[in-house]
């Protein structure tokens, strides 16, 4: 087992997401031209920029550490801290769905913000993971 394989495994989850979250969007874009109606634009376009596409990159982030990890094990490592991000992701986004179609009103749609926080926090936490690796301080394995 190399160094790199917990971040491997996260990086794989985060592909399969994003194909989740980009064939979600792309129905609904669909669906929404189709019936003419267009209130459901921050649901599609989220789950399109966050969830295909910043899922996408947050997986090419992981792969990349696993490769690096396997050349040389990266000081400080946290592959924990790496599952906790994705968790955290991985929940923040489709709260943040959610409460993009709740009714305004009776604090309901404070619930997007709430999810919205976690999923900038889990963007603050992937950048220490990434720095935590040492990946952007080291020269590349020969």
């Amino acid at each position: 087992m190399t160094g790199g394989d917990a971040y491997r495994g996260i990086a794989r989850r985060y592909f399969r997401a994003a194909l989740f979250y980009l064939s979600l969007g792309a129905a609904l874009g669909a669906l929404m031209m189709l019936f003419g109606n267009d209130n459901l634009q921050f649901l599609h376009g989220h789950m399109l920029l966050v969830g295909a596409l910043l899922f996408a990159g947050y997986g090419v982030g992981y792969q990349w550490v696993a490769g690096r990890a396997d050349a040389s094990p990266p000081p400080g490592s946290s592959s924990s801290l790496a599952a906790a991000q994705f968790w955290l992701a991985n929940i923040g986004l489709p709260g943040m769905l959610l409460g993009s179609v709740l009714p305004v009103g009776y604090a309901l749609d404070r619930i997007g913000v709430l999810f919205g926080l976690m999923e900038a926090a889990a963007a603050v936490m992937f950048g220490v993971v990434i720095r935590k690796s040492g990946t952007l301080m080291s020269s590349p394995a020969k």
